[in-house]
């Protein structure tokens, strides 16, 4: 395996059934969940925090000098990057495609999987030997979803950046600067390679594991592969248009099965840290959780277009709207 070295922070896309989630690993509230130590995003003029922009972890220093904190490797043999012996028929591995899903909790009522029109999937754990999973908060999701006619999810919680941006790529919302996706997407290209495809291929202990394959322009065969986050991953096959393989052992371990689709009627909390809330609710009637959305989205996009100012404002009138929000509830 070979490894570029450098400061890294660990920061896993995590298994559903991960008894410890309601730690600060995760946080509901979007602040949290994305800086560590600052009022905006981890910005200070003198900073000693860390900022993550998608799957780089920068930290930023006086006279807007940013340190790269980033970790590659290739997983293929022990003597090279040339992944060997790659198929994309492989049957250990499942085709897949990303559910427009926002958010999985887990509770009383069950295990609930929030999509983005606000139906709610109550679901359960297709191996048997599953067991029970722990109460937690609403936590921002991927859910995959199995194409090999089980119809089984595969849900992984992740921070809400790469969640943001995942949504952005799939309904096509145009972002003024590019993402850290788009970039290394343009760096693949400029090398000589294209993006063949992703797979989710492991879980150790409560983290997800996924690779990232590269193809020579004019020579399929001769193939890279790299580690990635699985939020990466995907984000990157999304926009790449490649497929999302799953590895079939690790979809009916850890797959759920869908048992209610419909919507729910009972009521489901609220939490600070909502990313999505029933969104495109036609009853005529003003939306809060549209707005919340919309906010959320101008503060990201002013974060990564380095406007500070506008991105402390849009934070504060998300502040103000969501305190007016728990003074009604």
């Amino acid at each position: 395996m070979a490894v570029l070295k450098g400061a890294t922070i660990c920061c896993p896309d995590i298994h559903a059934n991960y008894s410890g989630i309601p730690t600060p690993l995760i946080s509901n509230n979007i602040t949290k969940a994305i800086c560590l130590q600052s009022g905006i995003w981890g910005y200070k003029p003198r900073c000693k925090s860390i900022v993550q922009v998608g799957g780089l972890y920068v930290q930023p220093c006086s006279k807007r000098h940013w340190r790269v904190h980033c970790s590659f490797s290739s997983s293929s043999d022990d003597n090279g990057s040339m992944a060997g012996n790659f198929s994309a028929n492989d049957e250990e591995y499942v085709n897949s495609s990303v559910m427009e899903a926002v958010e999985v909790r887990s509770g009383s009522d069950g295990f609930i999987i929030k999509m983005r029109d606000g139906k709610h999937l109550r679901c359960v754990h297709n191996n048997p030997q599953g067991g029970n999973l722990p109460d937690y908060a609403p936590h921002p999701a991927i859910v995959l979803k199995m194409e090999d006619g089980s119809d089984l999810l595969l849900p992984i919680i992740v921070l809400e950046m790469p969640s943001v941006l995942l949504m952005a790529a799939i309904r096509n919302v145009q972002i003024a600067r590019p993402t850290v996706y788009q970039v290394i997407k343009e760096m693949i290209e400029k090398m000589g390679y294209v993006v063949q495809l992703v797979r989710v291929t492991k879980r150790v202990n409560e983290a997800y594991f996924a690779q990232l394959y590269l193809a020579k322009v004019g020579n399929e065969k001769e193939t890279i592969s790299f580690d990635l986050r699985p939020s990466d991953a995907i984000n990157m096959a999304v926009r790449c248009k490649v497929p999302i393989q799953v590895n079939r052992n690790l979809a009916y371990s850890d797959g759920m099965r869908v048992v209610e689709p419909s919507k729910l009627t009972v009521q489901v909390p609220r939490s600070d840290g909502l990313l999505f809330t029933e969104l495109d609710r036609p009853d005529g009637q003003p939306c809060l959780e549209t707005k919340e959305f919309s906010l959320i989205l101008n503060m990201l996009t002013a974060v990564v277009e380095e406007r500070y100012t506008d991105a402390a404002q849009w934070r504060d009138q998300l502040h103000q709207l969501r305190s007016k929000k728990q003074n009604w509830a």
